[in-house]
């Protein structure tokens, strides 16, 4: 009769199956054995149901539902290492008493409690298919031992070894007196069987089925176990047959060695004692050895004339005839013939002397590089630059070019016309996640699957030792404890080294002086020191909005045109052809275009759906267009607006009217104006309003990313406290000082306003303050024209600007009365340093203590010192085209970098753009809060 127990709790196996009348070991954490002993202590339980998880359900969580009811035996704690480290375990001796079967889960967190029902072993040993079952178990099993016996060292792996401990030998076998013991023992002890396969054995409660099943299971192990010893045997003969025949074959080529040598001197001997008529019959009669002889020569005849023409170098010449008499004496099933002969194959196949011819045209040059690229006048005339000096001195070193810039703006496709403007061919290496030297300098030839570095492959395919090699996203070298390919590179990107490259697998110096390596990163910054040290750094700044506007119309919209069958593919001639992103297939299109994007569209496209520097954002909009008018084109808007008018919402008709202006017309072709574009790229992206986030104690700096120019708001704050200043946005530290710096330059400031505003002249000077000198306050302010490292501008607009703040008390002790002041740069998840936010952070401190808001038309760049002065800073370029894409009306800019301004920035962009230079931030604080800032700023002549 069956037994009920109730709360019982249930310990869950993932790979192990315990069956009844067995004694176990079971290894659990210490967190459960702590459970499993407060579950016992308080229901006052030596015993608990052992399940099984169920590896078929979904993550392997749910439990089968018949286990075995378990008592406690002992238990000891030990550790294990699991994937090197020690982890702690506790080793529970269980003993199995009966099945159960689970009536309900009374809890199934953080472990499982259950309702059990214990299930009665109808044992039923006196029928006789039973006995004749047993007989046949124990006479399989028999046959498992003696079969395991008979492996002698392989009997441990074998399905007879946890059989032999737990019946004994072949010989004396051990039977248990009741039959269903005997078949969960087998279950047991077959290590074979599955977790499923055990656990049917489990479920099984009927002793005959039960006892079919575990008969079943060792017979499949026995066929198993003896077809695993014929592939085995099979295996083994093979390998012996192999050997042999090795060995044999090593043999019969010493011997034939040993008989070549025999008959050589034979034949020395013969032609100076014997007649010339003896010689003669010598002669004929080595003829057939001698023909058999060139055959298994050929191969090495035929690599030694390659290797001939390949013009080695003197040392790689030495080394290939070394190699070439190691191969004579090397069998050719022997594995170092093929590791030798590819090694010599991968010398031949290097371009030693071969060079491709340069174009000196420098019109022609010219007239590519314009065609292909819009602007980039730097990196041209350097090219142009290059191929006049080639043309005078004709054996020049290929400089080492780094093209600098944020993504988009055609420094990869660039490089692929740098090639055609002179001519030679082009190969593109990837460096975006390379992390070992070897894929650069080759494996050495002791590893197996050796083979050469990526440079010396790329020479190998282009065949010539001149061409244009790209090493794009230099930047993005992956660099850890154990690996360095920065390393490789110095020797590669050295003018004076790289004339003596040597690959690892080649292994003799190569010349790769006439290479012209052309590199492309984004940011300089991740860059070793040394490696950046090599190259000559071109920056690639963003496009304005009149660029992309050009490059849209030349090149982007015809590209996807073509793309989407708009408009047929014109012919290109055969060094085009060659391109693969152009590529040379032919596209079906219509000859005359399908769609037109009118100028003030394109540039609605540029401004209000794209926010980048370069134009990778500009072209997928321009794909969407496409996409949009070939759908039109093909008829598919008709079946939509055939749709009732009653299931179509007012944005819908609303749209439909609209795009109705677009066409087709007559002519079949779609014409899409600004006013189109949100019904088919969708609605603009947003921006909020500058002006919005311009309120107090906010001010608008620029900064310079991987991804280009960038608008940097400082937001500072101050609250009642200790005086205590913090500042937040994962800063650098040049960053944190340049707050400081603000921070101490506005209360000096303050401070001796206050002082001279008092007495009449600074009654104290200290060393090194923000204030003028006593000689200097004694001769009167400084005029504002002169220019110095320690010229002051008049503090008049200054003190007009902070007179409330100069007559109040804390003026001479802390302008902002010992509140603490935060300081945040918003984008915290965004790593950023540098010195340039040091005016942006002083105005918005400023901004602070005078409780009004910075000009919300202006942004500002340059760093700043404790005396006051504007330092010119880096990426002026890109910061005002940042604030140009903005909207910003007004940009200040150190006086130092009024070259950079008039070199770099283009004139679209100064026409939108009032650029001031600023020396003193004095200057920048009465633009941003004097009443000056109503009227224009005096602008600098550039």
């Amino acid at each position: 009769m069956a037994t009920i127990r109730n709360d019982i709790f249930i310990l869950s196996l993932r790979q192990q199956v315990i069956f009844p009348a067995m004694r176990t070991s079971v290894s659990v954490s210490p967190q459960t054995f702590s459970e499993l002993c407060d579950f016992c202590e308080k229901h006052n339980r030596t015993h608990v149901g052992v399940l099984t998880a169920d590896s078929s359900s979904e993550g392997g969580k749910e439990l089968y539902t018949t286990g075995s009811w378990c008592r406690i035996a002992s238990h000891a704690q030990s550790t294990t290492k699991v994937r090197d480290r020690e982890v702690s375990v506790v080793t529970l001796s269980m003993e199995g008493q009966s099945r159960f079967k689970v009536e309900k889960f009374s809890q199934t967190a953080p472990f499982h409690v259950a309702d059990i029902r214990l299930l009665d072993d109808r044992d039923g040993s006196d029928s006789v298919e039973v006995k004749a079952l047993v007989q046949s178990v124990q006479q399989a099993v028999q046959e498992l031992l003696s079969d395991g016996s008979h492996q002698g060292s392989e009997e441990a792996g074998s399905g007879a070894g946890l059989l032999k401990n737990l019946f004994g030998g072949s010989k004396r076998v051990r039977w248990p007196a009741s039959p269903s013991v005997l078949a969960d023992m087998i279950a047991a002890g077959l290590s074979q069987l599955s977790i499923p396969e055990r656990q049917q054995v489990l479920d099984t409660v009927e002793l005959k089925p039960r006892l079919e099943l575990v008969l079943q299971l060792v017979k499949k192990v026995s066929e198993v176990q003896t077809l695993s010893r014929e592939i085995t045997s099979k295996m083994q003969k093979r390998t012996q047959d192999e050997l042999r025949e090795t060995v044999l074959k090593r043999q019969l080529a010493d011997l034939q060695r040993e008989m070549r040598k025999i008959r050589s001197g034979k034949s020395g001997d013969s032609t100076s004692t014997k007649a010339e008529g003896d010689g003669e019959e010598g002669e004929k009669s080595s003829e057939p050895e001698e023909e058999e002889e060139e055959e298994e020569e050929d191969d090495i005849s035929a690599l030694r004339e390659t290797l001939k023409k390949a013009q080695l170098s003197a040392e790689a010449q030495k080394i290939a005839q070394r190699e070439l008499r190691r191969l004579q004496n090397i069998q050719p099933h022997h594995p170092e013939y093929s590791v030798c002969r590819t090694y010599l194959e991968t010398l031949a196949s290097l371009p030693w002397a071969e060079s491709s011819q340069d174009d000196l045209q420098l019109g022609t040059a010219h007239e590519i590089l314009e065609k292909d690229h819009y602007g980039l006048e730097k990196v041209k005339r350097r090219i142009l630059e290059f191929l006049a000096v080639q043309k005078m001195r004709g054996d020049m070193k290929g400089p080492i070019l780094c093209l600098h810039g944020p993504p988009g703006v055609g420094k990869t496709s660039l490089g692929r016309s740098v090639a055609k403007a002179l001519g030679r061919k082009f190969h593109r290496i990837a460096l975006g996640g390379v992390r070992d030297e070897a894929e650069l300098r080759g494996h050495r030839r002791t590893y197996i699957g050796s083979m050469p570095g990526a440079i010396m492959q790329a020479l190998t395919t282009l065949k010539v030792n001149n061409p244009v090699i790209l090493l794009d996203e230099i930047d993005k070298l992956t660099r850890n404890a154990m690996f360095n390919p920065s390393g490789a590179m110095l020797e590669l990107l050295d003018p004076e080294q790289n004339h003596t490259f040597k690959d690892h697998y080649v292994n003799t110096p190569f010349d790769l002086s006439k290479v012209l390596f052309l590199c492309t990163c984004n940011d300089l910054q991740t860059i070793d020191r040394p490696l950046l040290d090599r190259m000559e750094v071109i920056d690639l700044s963003g496009y304005t909005v009149e660029e992309k506007v050009h490059i849209a119309t030349t090149h982007l919209l015809p590209k996807q045109r073509i793309l989407h069958a708009l408009e047929k593919e014109v012919k290109k001639d055969e060094a085009a052809s060659e391109d693969p992103v152009e590529g040379s297939t032919t596209m079906a299109g219509p000859e005359q275009p399908l769609l037109e994007m009118t100028p003030a569209a394109i540039q609605e496209l540029i401004t209000k759906w794209t926010a980048e520097s370069g134009v990778r954002s500009l072209e997928r909009r321009a794909a969407q267009v496409c996409r949009w008018a070939a759908l039109r084109l093909a008829g598919a808007n008709k079946e939509d607006s055939s749709a009732p008018e009653s299931q179509r919402s007012e944005a819908q008709r609303l749209a439909d009217a609209a795009l109705a202006e677009c066409g087709p017309n007559a002519e079949g072709k779609v014409i899409v104006d600004a006013q189109h574009l949100p019904h088919i790229v969708g609605a603009e992206i947003f921006e909020p309003d500058l002006a919005e986030r311009l309120t107090v104690g906010v001010a608008m700096g620029l900064g310079v990313t991987a991804t280009g120019g960038q608008l940097l708001f400082v937001e500072a704050s101050r609250s009642k406290g200790s005086g205590r200043l913090t500042v937040t946005g994962q800063l650098g530290e040049v960053m944190k000082e340049s707050v400081s710096t603000a921070m101490s330059l506005l209360r000096s400031k303050l401070y001796y306003a206050a002082l001279e505003d008092g007495t009449g002249a600074a009654s104290v000077v200290r060393l090194g303050s923000s204030g003028p000198s006593l000689a200097a306050a004694r001769a009167g302010p400084l005029s504002p024209g002169l220019v110095g490292a320690e010229s002051v501008p008049d503090s008049s607009q200054f003190k007009e600007v902070f007179a409330d703040l100069i007559k109040s008390e804390n003026a001479l002790k802390d302008p902002f009365g010992g509140d603490d002041v935060h300081v945040h740069f918003p984008a915290g998840a965004i790593p950023k340093d540098g010195p340039s936010a040091g005016v942006a952070t002083t105005l918005a401190l400023a901004s602070l203590l005078l409780n009004r808001p910075v000009r919300s038309d202006t942004a500002v760049t340059g760093e700043i010192t404790l005396r006051g002065h504007v330092l010119p800073v880096g990426g002026v370029r890109d910061k005002v085209l940042a604030a140009h894409r903005a909207g910003i009306r007004h940009v200040l800019v150190p006086f130092g970098n009024q070259r950079h301004v008039q070199e770099d920035i283009p004139e679209a962009a100064l026409a939108d753009v009032d650029i001031h230079f600023v020396k003193h931030i004095d200057e920048a604080l009465v633009w941003a809060f004097g009443d000056g800032s109503k009227q224009p700023f005096p602008r600098s002549k550039l």
